[in-house]
């Protein structure tokens, strides 16, 4: 990852406060796989502490398959819009590219139980437009929770709490979108980018 502001890798990583750290759809582990090596780079994270990652997911073969790679100091099934969590048990709550996957009324129970577990912060990212798609044939089979149902916009992140920005810029050619995946206006003006990263400090 780099040590520039380049990618969402950086700015999620980045943003993670406390030790204690739950990935909420955590399919193929890239979350908990990077909160783990790059922990010296979040808010509170230095190169000689480890933090306590939880991978949650309610499609049992990525956790079977996470379960071979130790990437998690835990790993949980369940259904994000009902997290089979205590409350106030993790520092941060990662729910990366998961919300589109719920349907409107599921998605806002999801944000609630986001707050119910999350003592310091909460990170979402989502498409920044409609994006609809069925079940897609993955490395663990076919996965119908890969289903995109919903989209989501900033103004609703932001009565709800959120600060958002962007990543990548939504009209963009695919070709370029590497480059340019985390620019300076797409950042501060969320509104043109193609992938919003909604944060909530939950002090």
């Amino acid at each position: 990852m780099s040590t520039s502001p380049l990618t969402i890798d950086h700015l999620v990583i980045s943003k993670i406060c406390g030790k204690r750290i739950l990935d909420v759809g955590c399919g193929y582990g890239k979350w908990g796989f990077l909160a783990n090596k790059h922990f010296w780079n979040t808010k509170n994270g230095n190169a000689k502490e480890k933090p306590f990652v939880t991978g949650l997911d309610i499609y049992a073969p990525n956790l079977r398959s996470l379960a071979q790679y130790r990437i998690y100091d835990e790993l949980v099934q369940g259904n994000a819009a009902s997290l089979p969590i205590q409350d106030k048990s993790f520092d941060t709550v990662l729910a990366i590219e998961i919300i589109e996957h719920l349907k409107q009324d599921e998605g806002y129970r999801l944000l609630k139980e986001l707050e119910r577990v999350a003592t310091k912060c909460i990170i979402i990212s989502t498409p920044n437009k409609k994006c609809f798609r069925k079940g897609i044939e993955d490395a663990n089979g076919f996965n119908a929770h890969e289903t995109h149902v919903s989209a989501w916009k900033i103004k609703t992140f932001k009565a709800l709490g959120y600060r958002c920005y962007g990543v990548g810029v939504k009209l963009w050619p695919a070709r370029f979108w590497g480059l340019t995946e985390f620019t300076y206006f797409s950042y501060r003006l969320p509104y043109i980018s193609e992938t919003l990263v909604c944060i909530k400090s939950m002090n």
